[in-house]
């Protein structure tokens, strides 16, 4: 099967028209939801591909949409631009990190919790590796995303939120919010520096590393 007929049986299973629209209008809104998801999930292996295989500046959202099998205007009811789609990735890894965060035992100190929580999320499977690597090279060298999403990381306040209920303060005092923000940034720091190198090691280490160099106890 061709992959412009599998978008198509997808897109069809899921109760899209060829435009973008829904066939049923009705439907709860969780499945209309979980169908777009299916949409968004193809989108983004597609053009994953098309990236790591052209380089993320040579591929366009025209050649993206064609490679599965739909309009330009239908690509933008999924993703309001190309960016979105590199974004979406690491938006991905954010909230797993998070989830890992929360779930950390009660018993240990704000500051172990929350380096713990890092080098969980940073551990691949050495089979794993060349395939990550090459996603988090790409991210590395598109200087403006990575940028963005340096700023977001720093600046999250759901981590925020976990590490203030974790030292019993306020989500609003400083001592949560800069703590926050200096390990996160540590932490994006050491995945760059993995992303840039030759991605043999696992990237857990090195975010080790980083975070230890700011010399932080509870």
């Amino acid at each position: 099967m061709q992959r412009d007929d599998l978008t198509s049986d997808l897109q069809s299973a899921a109760g899209f028209r060829p435009d973008g629209s829904h066939a049923d209008q009705s439907m709860p809104q969780n499945l209309r939801a979980l169908r777009r998801q299916w949409v968004q999930d193809d989108l983004a292996r597609i053009a994953l591909h098309l990236f790591l295989d052209r380089g993320y500046d040579a591929v366009s959202v025209e050649e993206v949409a064609a490679a599965a099998g739909m309009s330009e205007r239908t690509f933008f009811r999924y993703f309001p631009s190309k960016e979105a789609v590199l974004r979406r990735y690491r938006h991905s890894l954010s909230a797993r990190f998070l989830r890992l965060f929360e779930a950390r035992p009660s018993d240990e100190s704000p500051l172990v919790a929350l380096r713990g929580a890092y080098l969980e999320s940073s551990h691949v499977p050495e089979s794993e590796r060349p395939k990550v690597h090459a996603l988090e090279r790409l991210l590395a060298t598109t200087t403006a995303i990575w940028a963005k999403d340096l700023g977001e990381t720093i600046t999250d306040t759901s981590v925020v939120a976990e590490l203030a209920r974790r030292m019993d303060v306020a989500a609003s005092d400083l001592q949560p919010t800069v703590l926050a923000a200096a390990v996160s940034a540590a932490a994006a720091t050491g995945w760059n520096c993995w992303a840039r190198s030759t991605g043999e090691d696992d990237p857990s280490t090195i975010v080790a590393a980083a975070i230890d160099l700011l010399g932080l106890t509870d």
